[in-house]
């Protein structure tokens, strides 16, 4: 496995010479082009309001069910809404990601979710990110199973999974190579006169034995010592790209803005990133939501989250090793933990629902398309008479991302429980198919082998 791989290339060396004479990590995997792609994975935490970002317009068949349903202050009027295609419009401060629908780089699946409705936020962000609904003990993450899991992964790369917040999450649960950097410029020891020494110590105590914690350690050593070599500071982005500001300071990026920044710079200085984690949270808008104007809640989390996805694949929209660009070489998924209620509440705000909008950006992504299957608003075709119904297991949409993007077709491994009669591509994603593996035994035997 690629884990066992890059443990033994740190205990033997932490890569520390290699980087310190300017080399840099080799990126050559020759074997798969597959090995070079990058995934990242955003999370929207708190359960965006699906219903505000994506709504049916003027002349769409549930238009009307939505109007009597907001009549409490979140409604949209349709010509405020960005228009897509089949009737259906974009929130007006997500008009950066229309531009993405236009070139066919973003796609929408609707109704997606938990295979069943959770509604509380610490459950049902945990089994996202576990991969594992129905059971939130699980000791890794999806992620974290998919690098145990990988075979194209290159040994060699130092900084293969990154982080940009200050915990790890739980995706990457049990990971030792996944690193966690919020700020780039605290990534380091505190200078003293004796950070050689400090360093010298510990590089010798982690290469003792081959544990999870001496991996986690030789790990963030190597990540560390190829981060002092980048200026951050210094960075400017490519291709006219912005980044959003603050509304409250506008001489400093948003949280998500420059964290989507520094992944899109650790892409493009070859430090090896080939999975990255970043949140944006805020949408648990139970009470005056914001949906209208610059200065709504609702309004500037959805500007900040466009903006920032907008300038991301701008930025990386440069030409990488061996061909095609960053840009082509990139795929993320946007997702939140459930949706909102279809009605708003007194209080102009939405309580938590189920089914809800996830995207998937970048390269291989099939775009300017809906996905799923969108049952309607009216109280026929309502879970409980309140929620979107969920029709589409998240894991379908992670697991067909797998297949084709990252070429890694052990889905019952990444996704243990998850089934053949479950899996349900969408053909969201381009590239070569693979024969998925649920590790069914049954399925050896289906073609009459013995």
């Amino acid at each position: 496995m690629s884990l066992i791989k890059r443990r033994d290339f740190l205990k033997s060396s932490l890569a520390a010479p290699m980087v310190a004479a300017g080399l840099g990590p080799s990126l050559s995997f020759a074997q798969d082009p597959y090995s070079k792609n990058i995934f990242v994975f955003v999370f929207q935490r708190g359960g965006i309001d699906g219903l505000s970002f994506l709504t049916p317009m003027d002349g769409h068949a549930d238009r009307g069910y939505y109007e009597a349903l907001r009549a409490n202050g979140t409604m949209i009027p349709s010509a405020q809404l960005e228009a897509l295609s089949d009737g259906w419009g974009l929130h007006p401060a997500a008009a950066p990601l229309k531009d993405l629908w236009n070139q066919e780089s973003l796609a929408i699946v609707q109704a997606s979710g938990l295979p069943w409705a959770n509604r509380s936020h610490f459950e049902a962000e945990r089994y996202a990110e576990l991969g594992t609904p129905g059971n939130r003990l699980t000791q890794t993450g999806w992620l974290t199973r998919h690098m145990q899991t990988a075979i194209n992964i290159p040994p060699e790369v130092l900084m293969p999974a990154i982080i940009t917040e200050s915990t790890v999450r739980y995706s990457f649960l049990r990971e030792p190579s996944a690193v966690t950097m919020r700020y780039p410029s605290d990534f380091d020891f505190d200078s003293s006169y004796y950070e050689e020494e400090q360093e010298s110590a510990l590089e010798q105590m982690y290469g003792v034995e081959s544990g999870e914690l001496d991996v986690a350690g030789s790990q963030a050593l190597a990540a560390m010592t190829l981060i002092e070599t980048i200026d951050f500071n210094g960075y400017i982005p490519d291709n006219g790209a912005v980044y959003p500001a603050r509304l409250d300071n506008p001489s400093r990026l948003t949280s998500f803005g420059e964290e989507l920044k520094i992944i899109a710079q650790l892409i493009k200085e070859g430090t090896g990133v080939r999975l990255a984690q970043t949140d944006i949270g805020g949408w648990d808008t139970h009470n005056t939501q914001g949906n209208e104007g610059p200065d709504g809640w609702y309004y500037d989390n959805v500007r900040d989250l466009s903006e920032s996805i907008n300038a991301f694949f701008k930025d990386l929209d440069m030409p990488a090793p061996d061909g095609g660009s960053w840009a082509d070489r990139t795929t993320m998924i946007v997702y939140s933990e459930f949706g909102r209620r279809v009605f708003d509440n007194a209080d102009a705000g939405t309580d938590h629902g189920w089914g809800n909008n996830c995207l998937a950006i970048g390269g291989g992504v099939n775009g300017g398309k809906f996905y799923g299957n969108w049952l309607g608003l009216h109280d026929d075709f309502l879970f409980q008479g309140a929620d979107v119904w969920a029709t589409t297991d998240f894991r379908s949409i992670f697991g067909e991302m797998l297949l084709r993007r990252l070429h890694n077709n052990k889905l019952g491994d990444v996704f243990p429980g998850f089934t053949a009669e479950q899996y349900q591509p969408l053909g969201i994603f381009a590239g070569a198919a693979l024969q998925p593996d649920f590790n069914d035994p049954d399925l050896i035997f289906r073609d009459g082998a013995e």
